[in-house]
């Protein structure tokens, strides 16, 4: 089966499937009809939906007429809180809300592998699932499906993401760290009100938390190993209430990225032990609260990485292959990794010559789209390539 040709024969449904779906964006957790439109486009070719209590999202199920093994093909399906900039035709029709990341092109592509693979069940040696997540851009929404016990049975998961810094034509698979976890740290500093004009007789709250994010920023600068990649933020600085007041609360929230799993792990001890002592001296006392958001994604199964560079090879060409750094952003896609073994990468959609240059979650954000029907055939051809 030639499944190259099969996706470029894909290439009309799945850009018409992206341009409804760039049309009707949906908020994360809030992607009702986009869910009744998977749902609707998956019954047509004869795949049977399971959809979930209390969250949108669904996940279709092909069975192959061989037995086998059972993998499981992600897209995310939210968009996000952003005005689009006016002039494509498929421009946003919800006011404030736009696919700013892609994920209308991940929907659209694993719906173009759902009609190849439904269509050819008798070359399917196992089971196919196709799993359409909700809210991605707000942290670690897919362990919802992981509770409802989407992953059981599931052997090995697959997602990629389309990539704005790469230019078309070109796709990444490869080991090692991918991207980092996204954590955040809410510090409230408590201290003693007094009148501006007697400082002494109060504790700053404000001073105190002034002090505690520099001593943040020893973690990463004085006590984490320099070759251990880490970032410490401090975001959101609230405090007071008058400009003659010294203030008696103040609040510190802030992000972690990092890619070492036992490190990040230990991240609310050590900031608590930085910080707890500084703010002591200034007369306060802090509060720490600590939301380990999605994990480190890290493609650490060889085999996996092996799988999907093949398909990616097979559909694009060896030359396409490209490197890209690791990066501090975050992926919830990880959530699935931490309970069957997964692989996950990129396809580049950058193209000058069609001004197709800006950045992601950014108002002008498209892709060049010619690239979905490649990434409909990297869905695909990864599956079955598995599964024998």
């Amino acid at each position: 089966m030639r499944v190259q040709e099969l996706a470029k024969e894909q290439e009309a449904y799945v850009i018409a499937c992206r341009r409804h779906l760039h049309e009707h964006p949906e908020l994360s957790t809030q992607e009702v009809e986009t869910t009744k439109f998977i749902k609707a486009e998956l019954t047509k070719m004869g795949i049977p939906v399971q959809e979930f209590d209390g969250i949108t999202g669904c996940v279709g199920t092909i069975e192959g007429t061989m037995p086998g093994k059972t993998v499981m093909l992600r897209a995310d399906i939210d968009a996000l809180p952003i005005q689009e900039n006016p002039g494509k035709s498929y421009c946003s029709k919800n006011p404030g809300v736009m696919h700013a990341c892609g994920h209308d092109c991940h929907t659209a592509m694993l719906l173009g592998a759902a009609k190849i693979l439904s269509a050819n069940r008798d070359k399917i040696h196992g089971t196919v699932k196709l799993i359409f997540q909700m809210a991605e851009e707000i942290g670690r929404k897919s362990e919802e499906y992981v509770k409802r016990g989407a992953l059981e049975g599931v052997d090995a998961i697959f997602g990629m993401h389309i990539w704005a810094t790469m230019p078309t034509g070109t796709v990444n698979f490869e080991s090692g760290e991918r991207m980092a976890c996204s954590d955040r740290f809410t510090i409230k500093i408590h201290g003693q009100k007094a009148h501006g004009s007697a400082p002494n007789l109060g504790k700053d709250a404000i001073l105190a938390a002034a002090a505690a994010i520099q001593v943040l920023q020893t973690i990463p600068s004085r006590i984490n190993d320099p070759f251990n990649a880490l970032v410490v933020s401090v975001g959101m600085f609230h405090g007071g209430t008058k400009e003659n007041i010294i203030a008696d609360e103040a609040e510190l929230v802030g992000t972690v990225r990092a890619f070492n799993r036992e490190f990040r792990n230990g991240m609310p001890e050590l900031i608590k032990k930085v910080v707890e002592p500084t703010v002591e001296g200034y007369g306060c006392t802090a509060e720490f609260d600590y939301y380990f958001g999605p994990s480190p994604l890290i493609n650490d199964n060889e085999e996996l990485v092996k799988t999907a560079r093949r398909a990616a090879a097979e559909e694009m060409g060896e030359e396409a292959l490209v490197p890209l750094k690791k990066m501090t952003g975050a992926e919830d896609f990880s959530v699935y990794t931490e309970h069957v073994p997964g692989v996950f990468g990129y396809l580049g959609c950058r193209n000058e010559e069609k001004g197709v240059t800006a950045p992601h979650h950014h108002p002008a954000f498209d892709v060049d789209e010619d690239v979905l029907f490649h990434g409909t055939g990297i869905y695909a051809q990864f599956a079955l390539d598995y599964l024998e």
